[in-house]
């Protein structure tokens, strides 16, 4: 046991909170108020402190973007109320060349009524492609084994089908105008139902993959077609049709959505003038490509855009302008990463330590200058001294 005694004092030699064996403490009510308001202190601070050491920082820096291989997919939710939705066609293009024609992968044409509402007993349809000349060969008319088809002089052969037509005017360099005077047209279903729908709307909603590159997206009223090689417009839509392009765009991202993210044309409306129903709204969207790291290490590639707009009031016309909405867009070649960060939880005890020991030695302060303040006062009033 001795050297236990020993030890025990040499210890003691250290003890920096040397005691008075005959002091004595007193309770006072200031003392009481100083308390509660140090404790009311140490919990917010506490519960603030809780909060940032919950909630992660962000920060963000600038790159230069070299991911120009990779795809991206456009999210459309687009209500057009015054069009059916057998009138609108959805096209893409890009700097590339590459042309996206009535688009049908992942992207939904949904009636609606005037207000918005889904029409009631209505399959969700996706957007019909139009009929490959492969597809048309392999599902021609059902005729007679001796039925010939006219090719209607661009051949003095059979044509049997819509696309052998076409495949005819082709080869002369003729361009087929009007399917509708095209009886193999007529019999596989190929012609448009280019009538108004009165009362209807149209809900264009899904999505849009495209290459990472300069490009366009544009939903107009009528059907773009291929002819050799160039990319031809329907019209016949704006023919005795009173045609309306207001629309509200409930949603338009480049890319999937992350933390934060604000998509300037969500919920925007778009009401044109009875006096300029038609004509071609242009979106100018400058994209900056985003990538997001969460603190769990899970990183989300999506995109940034800043947008102008503007509207040219016009008809359908031969030139080539076709009324419709427009969205030109072109990719920045910087990129923003944002990344999350947590604060440590050593980092979180330490801060709750200087905050309750900061606390209990600040009102330590005020109540021991309350206390001794209102002793020496007292004094000075008990000896008359006091002004």
């Amino acid at each position: 046991m001795g050297l236990f005694d020993s030890l025990g004092k040499r210890v003691r030699n250290f003890d920096a909170f040397a005691k008075t064996m005959d002091d004595f403490k007193v309770r006072t009510k200031s003392g009481g108020v100083v308390s509660i308001v140090g404790y009311v202190i140490m919990i917010g601070l506490f519960m603030s402190e809780l909060q940032m050491y919950l909630s992660n920082r962000v920060e963000t820096k600038l790159v230069v973007d070299n991911s120009r291989e990779e795809g991206m997919s456009i999210y459309l939710d687009i209500h057009f109320p015054k069009i059916s939705c057998n009138l609108l066609g959805i096209d893409a293009l890009d700097m590339t060349g590459d042309a996206q024609l009535e688009i049908s992968h992942d992207l939904y044409k949904i009636r609606t009524d005037q207000s918005g509402e889904p029409i009631v007993n209505q399959k969700k349809d996706r957007v019909e492609p139009k009929k490959s000349i492969r597809e048309s060969k392999e599902k021609k008319l059902e005729e007679d084994e001796d039925y010939c088809g006219s090719c209607y002089g661009a051949s003095l052969g059979c044509c049997n089908s819509c696309d052998e037509v076409k495949e005819a005017y082709e080869a002369r360099g003729w361009m087929v105008i009007d399917l509708t005077e095209i009886e193999q047209c007529v019999k596989e279903g190929m012609v448009a139902d280019n009538k108004l729908v009165d009362g209807e709307g149209c809900l264009v909603k899904g999505k849009v993959d495209v290459a990472k590159v300069a490009g366009n997206l544009h939903i107009s009223p009528g059907h773009t077609f291929d002819f050799n090689g160039a990319q031809l417009h329907d019209n016949s839509a704006f023919e005795g049709n009173s045609l309306n392009l207001s629309h509200r765009i409930n949603r338009l991202s480049y890319g999937d959505s992350f933390p934060g993210q604000k998509n300037p044309l969500d919920e925007t409306d778009k009401t044109l003038r009875d006096d300029h129903p038609l004509g071609m709204h242009e979106y100018f969207v400058k994209i900056v490509p985003t990538t997001y790291k969460k603190a769990s290490g899970e990183a989300i590639s999506s995109n940034q855009y800043s947008v102008t707009e503007y509207f040219r009031p016009g008809e359908a016309t031969e030139s080539g302008t076709v009324p419709g909405v427009y969205f030109f867009y072109e990719m920045s070649p910087i990129k923003v990463e944002v990344t999350e960060t947590r604060k440590p939880f050593l980092g979180f005890i330490v801060q709750l330590c200087a905050i309750i020991g900061g606390i209990f030695t600040v009102m330590g302060m005020i109540d021991a200058s309350v206390y001794h303040g209102g002793r020496v006062i007292r004094k000075k009033l008990q000896l008359g001294k006091a002004d």
